[in-house]
């Protein structure tokens, strides 16, 4: 029983760490194409290096959307707050509209950290349009 015990905690750690380091592909490119559709927010990649990131923003679906760029320690998830929308605590800067075929660029200095990008549309957070990303 110990051995599969064991055995079970030493593949879960091997899974944790393969998502972990999947999860945090940061590149060392400061610019960071995003597309935004219905329901999603797809960043190309999810990190980038402190200092000044560019992120340039599409909407690729048929209705209106926003960017939002939230610091905070919390997954992107994990911001619902009682009217079905993000918390916007710790709001970095934000689109607040990109219309369908538009794109628009936002560039910020970005401290090392957690952020989360979303859409916080009625509606559009709660639909699941919301992603993390990290800056190291």
């Amino acid at each position: 029983m110990k051995k599969l015990m064991l055995g079970l905690v030493f593949a879960l750690a091997v899974a944790v760490s393969i998502g972990v380091l999947s999860a945090g592909a940061v590149t060392s490119n400061k610019a960071v194409s995003v597309k935004l559709n219905e329901f999603n927010v797809l960043p190309g990649v999810q990190g980038a290096p402190a200092g000044k990131v560019t992120f340039t923003v599409k909407n690729s679906g048929k209705i209106e959307h926003e960017f939002v760029v939230l610091r905070t320690l919390r997954s992107a998830g994990g911001l619902m707050g009682k009217s079905g929308e993000a918390s916007e605590a710790g709001n970095v800067c934000e689109i607040g509209s990109v219309k369908p075929g538009q794109q628009k660029k936002l560039t910020l200095t970005l401290k090392k950290g957690h952020y989360s990008i979303l859409c916080n549309l009625p509606g559009h957070y709660k639909g699941g349009q919301f992603a993390d990303f990290y800056v190291r």
